[in-house]
């Protein structure tokens, strides 16, 4: 009974002790609702879907929707697997799939958008929307099977801007983006001065605009967002009937301000396929994006329940294909041999010579003699290691080339980035080439031209060009009897940077009195154009590298050179635009 007592004398101080933690505890997250609409999406699920995995957002306050229907490829098992398996984690897992038919009525391609195509889809977004209100859900992240969310704190970033409709401004090949910034009065894209300082976060900052798609997060609980739809559309609505057009104006209606976010890299959309394209298209088109995506430092990682499909790399029809890497430069290695990967390229990785680790001393004994009265025509400085290194390791493939007889050698630098579909155009330039009988040495898949001079097409090849006075050696195709012509120059007795000396070889370079050290200067020499590969970095830029500029003259081990300024790694104002950047109307919409 005493204790009873004592008990009872304590249980109000208990119950306000108690009442007080409650009021001091953390307060538990919103509840999510993530939707997916997934259409012959197999090549891109296992990234879409492990970037979901791994957001730092609490899966049991998440619940997952997902429809599927109209697939030619193994989407649903994709998806059937992925759910089965992330089921347990979720607090519920929602989803509806469809095996037949696999197109809609109208359609002539995967890839195009008859109207019943854009109907299907407006109801399934407002199925989303529906299940999420009945559910009571606070907040829902609609999300396409092909954009990768790299940024794992996505939700919790959107959710702190307090929106009620905002987007993770997305990053592609291309202008496209999942914004707009101006719609006409017939509901047009409209192009506006702030659509591309925005996409290339010229500024950066959440900006209202009159339309987002694709990946965007909707907050349920604010009053304004209860009139939104997305079928049927708004009773005043008369633009074309395409669901993005009819969710910016059922926004409008509503007034609903939608907002795209850039101060974060949040991750990357896919550029469509048009209408005449394949699923193949569209498949190369995902493994371009994926490669962007390596050069921006945010490569994409499969999901830990699915994987991609295994590639079966090849030679393109080359006798053998060379990647020069320095060891000391693992990450670009590994970022090469996966780039070539992905798009089914196989590789023979040459070990480069590592010029900074080479003394004067060593560079002699070598017989490497530098050309008499060289000179940087930039700096002024005569040559670094660096570039004696550079040399030397392509002057080992060009020896390598004629010891094991090589007709057509491919040769790739570590600091690539590739144009669309670069694969493709290579196996039909080889086969015009040799359709064609073209008589080469030496093609150019990546240049800097020096110089403004008009340059020839070469007849009957797609693409072609005479070349002139260019720089860079980061990819080129070399033939057996252009690289016997190399060697026949005995170059390391009279040694310059490669990318002159290959001018020089082809009688371009305008320095007379280099050239004169040189008798025979016939090396045939073109280019592609427009060009299939870039440097990933140019001078100025950040992670800009070079290990040629930053070393120690050849002769000298104590003189360094850390030329930030290099002229040689500019870049090129004049026609050095990737082809996939040069935006259109259409890469916008």
């Amino acid at each position: 009974m005493a204790h009873a007592a004592v008990l009872l004398l304590l249980l109000p101080g208990l119950l306000l002790l108690l009442a007080a933690g409650q009021e001091n505890a953390a307060p538990s997250s919103p509840s999510l609702v993530i939707a997916m609409l997934a259409r012959n999406a197999a090549h891109s699920l296992p990234y879409s879907l492990g970037a979901l995995e791994r957001m730092n957002f609490p899966k049991e306050r998440t619940s997952i929707w997902c429809v599927t229907d109209h697939n030619e490829d193994a989407t649903l098992d994709v998806l059937q697997k992925w759910l089965e398996s992330v089921r347990p984690l979720y607090n519920s897992v929602v989803w509806k799939a469809q095996e037949r038919p696999r197109w809609y009525a109208e359609e002539i391609g995967p890839k195009q958008w008859p109207k019943e195509r854009y109907e299907h889809l407006m109801k399934l977004r407002q199925e989303a929307l529906n299940y999420a209100r009945e559910s009571k859900a606070d907040y829902i992240l609609y999300t396409d099977a092909d954009n990768i969310l790299t940024n794992d704190n996505t939700v919790q970033l959107l959710m702190a801007e307090n929106k009620t409709l905002a987007a993770p401004m997305l990053d592609s090949q291309t202008g496209f983006s999942n914004f707009w910034c101006g719609i006409t009065p017939q509901g047009f894209y409209r192009r506006t001065p702030d659509y591309y300082p925005t996409r290339n976060r010229q500024r950066t900052g959440c900006f209202p605009v009159p339309m987002v798609h694709s990946t965007f997060l909707l907050d349920l609980r604010k009053e304004e967002s209860h009139k939104l739809a997305f079928y049927p559309p708004h009773p005043l609505y008369t633009w074309t009937l395409d669901d993005i057009i009819v969710f910016a104006y059922s926004c409008l209606a509503s007034g609903v301000q939608a907002f795209v976010c850039n101060s974060q890299r949040y991750g990357y959309i896919n550029v469509p396929a048009q209408p005449q394209q394949s699923l193949e298209d569209d498949k190369l088109n995902f493994v371009h994006l994926l490669l962007e995506a390596m050069v921006d430092g945010f490569p994409f990682i499969s999901s830990q329940y699915i994987f991609p499909l295994q590639k079966h790399p090849d030679k393109m029809g080359f006798d053998e294909i060379f990647l020069i890497n320095l060891l000391r430069r693992p990450e670009k290695r590994k970022r090469m041999l996966r780039s070539l990967y992905e798009q089914e390229i196989s590789c023979n990785v040459l070990d480069a010579v590592d010029g900074g680790a080479l003394n004067s001393s060593a560079i002699k004994r070598l017989g490497v003699n530098l050309l008499t009265g060289f000179y940087d025509p930039f700096s002024g400085r005569t040559l670094t290691k660096g570039e004696v290194g550079c040399f030397l390791s392509h002057y080992k493939i060009w020896k390598e080339i004629v010891d094991r007889q090589l007709d057509v050698t491919l040769v790739f630098e570590d600091d690539v980035r590739f144009e669309s579909f670069f694969k493709r155009k290579m196996i039909r330039l080889l086969d015009d080439i040799r359709t064609a009988q073209l008589d080469w040495d030496l093609i150019y898949i990546g240049r800097k031209q020096v110089t403004a001079d008009p340059e020839r097409p070469v007849e009957n090849v797609w693409n072609l060009l005479e070349a002139n006075y260019s720089y860079w050696t980061l990819c080129y195709m070399i033939s057996l009897q252009g690289a016997q012509k190399l060697l026949n120059a005995d170059p390391l007795t009279k040694m310059l940077p490669v990318d002159e000396f290959l001018p020089i070889m082809a009688d371009t370079h305008p320095n007379e009195e280099y050239k004169s050290h040189f008798g025979s200067r016939d090396l045939k020499v073109f280019s592609v154009h427009p060009l299939l590969v870039y440097p990933t970095h140019y001078t100025g830029e950040p992670s800009w590298l070079s290990d040629t500029e930053t070393s120690t003259l050849w002769d000298d081990d104590n003189v360094r050179t850390d030329w930030s300024g290099s002229q040689k790694t500019l870049k090129d104002t004049r026609r050095n635009v990737p082809v996939g950047l040069r935006s259109t109307l259409r890469d916008e919409l």
